[in-house]
């Protein structure tokens, strides 16, 4: 009896990626510049504060500068701008009426973050947060910048072809079969629970047998653009930050694991962060917490980032693989029969 695994990886849907007409009602739209030579900003997140310096809404800039943004009503408001290995920036409040665009051209200084800020230190912290101003917070502050304006490009983006993968292993990791497919339009590639389900049950999910699927799901969830940096995450994950190696040695390394305590399966990994930019190449992670049976270097997954001349930056490579499950009828033991992984690589990006 082999019992096979279900790996969330998200299914490209073009029809996501349009999203809904914006409402006719008051919103900004505008340009956001260097003010150096006024070249466009591509790539940059802007984000909509009230008065009180709260969140209103957010979006990122295309490749040509512009951006919109929903305004929930007539007010006075201020426009932040986040760009990757730059410090916030601000513009003064500006002033839109109900049911009217308002039109704005953002010149924004060069503020890059010292690098002489991010040297390396072993030290292990737990229950960290982008918001305080350690090594390591700074570095997760940029990471969580960088995937947050990802995943709002990934989600406006449109002709972003993906060739997707399902492939079988030996327990050796030997390709048995491979099934591909090409689609057209992408979300993010990497599904995950909400953070409140993780916390009960984990990043691996033992459900029920049905009737398709006699012999039960494990189901393995990876992190997606918002686990990582979701309370629960990192109040009960510890960090550090190592320097870089090998082909890396340019880059430094966040890594995460599991508080002592855990209950359930979970991931420990690492963020992969170029030192001279600040900007996330990739996301690797394994599981821990599993069964005995189950080889630690097998399950595991990876997210590759690229970053285009023009700014903008899309997933381009990522994998996930779990292990299958047989059991022995006569020794009434659970072995690793072999290994289930999926994945996709992006083409023709935007």
């Amino acid at each position: 009896m082999t019992r096979r695994p279900v790996l969330r990886l998200a299914v490209p849907l073009a029809a996501l990626l349009l999203g809904a007409a914006p409402a006719r009602a008051q919103r900004l739209d505008g340009l956001v510049l260097s003010a150096r030579d006024s070249t466009p900003l591509a790539g940059a997140l802007l984000q909509l504060l009230d008065s009180a310096g709260a969140r209103l809404t957010q979006a990122p800039s295309g490749t040509d500068g512009a951006f919109r943004l929903a305004v929930p009503g007539g007010g006075r408001f201020v426009v932040a701008v986040l760009r990757i290995g730059q410090h916030p920036w601000r513009s003064a409040p500006l002033a839109v009426a109900n049911g009217l665009v308002q039109r704005v051209t953002l010149y924004v200084p060069d503020d890059p973050i010292a690098l002489a800020a991010v040297s390396v230190e072993a030290r292990s912290s737990c229950r960290v947060s982008p918001d305080d101003q350690s090594l390591i917070g700074n570095l997760l502050a940029e990471a969580q910048k960088a995937l947050t304006i990802t995943r709002l490009a990934v989600e406006r983006s449109s002709g972003y072809g993906v060739q997707l993968w399902r492939k079988t292993l030996t327990p050796q990791l030997a390709v048995i079969d491979s099934t591909p497919e090409y689609v057209v339009g992408a979300r993010w590639p990497i599904q995950s629970a909400p953070p409140a389900v993780l916390a009960a049950q984990g990043f691996v999910h033992e459900d029920s047998a049905t009737a398709g699927h006699p012999n039960g799901v494990t189901t393995y969830y990876g992190p997606d653009a918002t686990t990582l940096f979701s309370a629960w995450f990192l109040d009960t994950h510890c960090f550090r930050v190592l320097e870089g190696s090998g082909a890396d040695r340019d880059a430094v390394y966040v890594a995460f694991e599991p508080a002592r305590g855990s209950r359930h399966a979970d991931i420990a990994g690492r963020l992969v962060i170029d030192r001279a930019t600040l900007a996330l190449r990739r996301i690797e992670w394994r599981y821990v917490g599993l069964p005995w049976w189950v080889t630690v270097e097998g399950a595991a997954g990876e997210l590759n980032f690229v970053r285009q001349p023009s700014g903008l930056i899309f997933p381009w490579y990522w994998w996930l693989r779990a292990p299958i499950a047989a059991v022995d009828g006569q020794k009434r033991a659970v072995k690793l029969a072999g290994w289930l992984e999926a994945g996709g690589e992006a083409t023709g990006l935007p």
